[in-house]
């Protein structure tokens, strides 16, 4: 036999119209929230989707846009944004659009014609005007891994790693394990996460009179498997420069990853020949011999964050927008830094 709402309100002790409340995703009461939630879960209640998009005038869907699929990172956070808004009755669906501005333009104007009802965007590259056509249909926006209003985007909702202070963590435990000479490998000035990394970095290291910091030419990554590549390549002329450096700072998981590559078939010791420190953590870099010293973002609690954000949005709620919302970082500390101070003694 089917199950209705009155079984829910039976179950439950509530009134029809608290029931009601929640299935169309209005306030409630915690308490009774937490009720309804478990009498849906003991009873199987499976709710009419056709019902509740004609009672709401929504279309019960959210949309995750991301520049590529292929980055692990992105799956972690749109895991997290899935779960919540499962218990919402929303369905999550992901969009690619493969670092192709046209692809992005376009996957833009399908969202818009489905009538979506909000859209979190994952490495919030989009122009000026993309953004705008959303707010224009009033279609409710978060951005994550970067802040449009410090890159001269409109104002816009966005949830960044605290990457400023990451970077300055970094950098204090390097000093202290006596590290002068460094060497940070992809700048990526276009990408305002990995400026304030090492603008946090380099402020702890000019702070100590220290000024003996390298880079490569700046890069700017079309895909991942490049990313890759590049680690690969500017660690491989690094090896091959007179550049001296005793530690070399990676400021993303994928460069990190492709020097971790070359350094493996070029015989480079780590840490006994250059010490290693990276932005971005993964399970492999805790199963490398040695085990990669990181600073580890908390994904889940980014997606988890962005979606409270939208949720709220998309109830009409906008009563702090703009808001940025700055996720700590963890540091992890392994066995890839050389501790040069025990060497003075």
């Amino acid at each position: 036999m089917k199950v209705t709402i009155k079984d829910i309100a039976r179950e439950t002790g509530l009134s029809l119209a608290t029931i009601s409340k929640y299935l169309n995703n209005k306030k409630i009461q915690e308490k009774n929230r937490l009720r309804i939630e478990e009498a849906i879960a003991h009873l199987n209640y499976k709710p009419n989707r056709t019902a509740q998009v004609l009672r709401s005038r929504r279309t019960m869907t959210v949309a995750i846009l991301v520049s590529d699929l292929g980055n692990y990172f992105w799956g972690t956070i749109i895991s997290a944004v899935s779960q919540f808004f499962v218990n919402y009755n929303y369905t999550v669906i992901t969009c690619s659009y493969s670092h192709d501005t046209q692809i992005e333009r376009e996957l833009l104007q399908d969202l818009i014609v489905r009538k979506i009802d909000g859209v979190i965007i994952l490495l919030a590259n989009l122009l000026d005007d993309r953004y705008r056509l959303l707010q224009a249909e009033n279609i409710p926006v978060v951005a994550l891994d970067q802040n449009p209003v410090t890159a001269g985007h409109p104002p816009v909702d966005c949830v960044v790693s605290d990457n400023y202070n990451g970077g300055a963590l970094l950098a204090r435990y390097l000093l202290k394990k006596g590290h002068q000479r460094v060497h940070i490998l992809d700048p990526a000035y276009y990408s305002s996460p990995v400026s304030e990394r090492i603008q946090g970095f380099r402020d702890v290291y000019e702070k100590a009179g220290i000024s003996s910091i390298t880079y490569p030419e700046p890069i700017v990554f079309s895909t991942n498997q490049n990313a890759i590549n590049e680690g690969k390549r500017h660690f491989r002329q690094l090896m091959e420069s007179k550049e001296s450096p005793t530690v070399i700072f990676f400021t993303n998981y994928l460069s990190a990853l492709g020097g971790l590559m070359e350094a493996g078939t070029s015989g480079c010791s780590i840490p006994g020949d250059l010490s290693v420190v990276t932005f971005d953590d993964d399970p492999l870099f805790r199963s490398m011999y040695p085990p990669i010293t990181s600073l580890a973002q908390n994904l889940s609690l980014i997606g988890e964050t962005a979606s409270r954000i939208l949720y709220r949005r998309m109830q009409g709620d906008y009563s702090d927008f703009p808001l940025t919302r700055c996720v700590d970082v963890s540091f992890c500390e392994r066995q890839s830094v050389r501790d040069l101070t025990l060497d003075m003694k």
